[in-house]
């Protein structure tokens, strides 16, 4: 499963965000799992797109690099 967030009209997988982010801040997956204490295997599996993570995982290192995830609402669908 991707997930994808709008950003500026633009829709971007959470992983581009995140991999994004870290290029911006000179970030390793080995600081990025100091960082946030999940475990760097895991971290540089995801950067590497060989695996995806649980949102609770996602969350956690959305938050050591002071991201913020958040419902957006969306319109209903006509007839449901």
């Amino acid at each position: 499963m991707t997930l994808h967030y709008p950003i500026g009209g633009e829709t971007m997988s959470f992983r581009k965000i995140i991999q994004a982010e870290a290029k911006r801040r000179g970030l390793s997956g080995y600081r990025i799992a100091k960082m946030s204490g999940v475990p760097m295997r895991t971290v540089q599996a995801y950067l590497a797109e060989d695996c995806d993570l649980t949102g609770e995982r996602l969350a956690i290192i959305a938050k050591a690099l002071g991201l913020e995830l958040r419902p957006t609402h969306r319109e209903k669908s006509k007839g449901k």
